[in-house]
């Protein structure tokens, strides 16, 4: 099969095309996970490590779509829910139930002290009726949240679901435009242009964002 011959492009149409294009794998990630994840707890899988696992990478892969840190755009905005009706599987409105989501992420999962994390000190004593009270060691309690119940899976199952297909539509939308621009470029130009390629990044470029 001979190669595709393909030119560069940077105009404000291929960027946004590139940002959906990384968005939607995002969101498609989500989705594997998610019903992964799924499974295990209705399986009553006791990996915890697993789970947990994939709960991280769930909340985190959702959550950076609605980020513009590394995109020409700003990324999803939570608005793209208000197209989406009431649906059984979900626990509350779409938009609440995102900024829930949403909230998951940054308190539980981006920081350490959070409701869903506890961690509570104190010292273990003899029993009341002893006639020699004294201290008899140290108890650390902890409480972690490792995911929410099969019903707060699907909830957010359903909500990237819905974003991936809108996501789906916008981006076709938006190759439309990005060829129509592209038929209007000087044909020699574009054969002159420097041909798509993916680089494999080195470790120096870890801390480096995304040109």
């Amino acid at each position: 099969m001979p190669e595709l011959y393909v030119a560069k492009v940077d105009y404000e149409e291929a960027k946004k095309l590139a940002d959906f294009a990384s968005i939607y794998q995002d969101l498609s990630f989500t989705v594997d996970v998610l019903k992964r994840l799924i499974q295990l707890v209705e399986e009553d899988n006791e990996d915890s490590i697993l789970t947990q696992s994939l709960w991280t990478a769930a909340l985190i892969s959702y959550v950076r779509c609605f980020s513009s840190g590394k995109r020409f755009g700003s990324g999803l905005q939570e608005n793209i829910f208000e197209d989406l009706e009431y649906d059984p599987e979900l626990e509350d409105d779409p938009i609440t139930c995102h900024r829930y989501y949403k909230n998951l992420r940054d308190k539980h999962i981006a920081h350490s002290v959070n409701p869903f994390e506890q961690v509570e000190v104190g010292l273990i004593l003899s029993e009341p009726d002893n006639p020699d009270r004294e201290i008899q060691g140290v108890a650390t309690l902890l409480q972690k949240l490792i995911h929410l119940d099969v019903e707060g899976l699907k909830s957010l199952l359903r909500l990237v679901l819905f974003a991936k297909e809108e996501v789906r539509k916008q981006a076709k939308e938006c190759e439309t435009r990005t060829l129509e621009v592209g038929k209007g470029l000087p044909i020699d130009a574009l054969y002159s242009k420097a041909r798509v390629r993916i680089i494999t990044p080195a470790p120096v470029d870890a801390g480096r964002a995304r040109k």
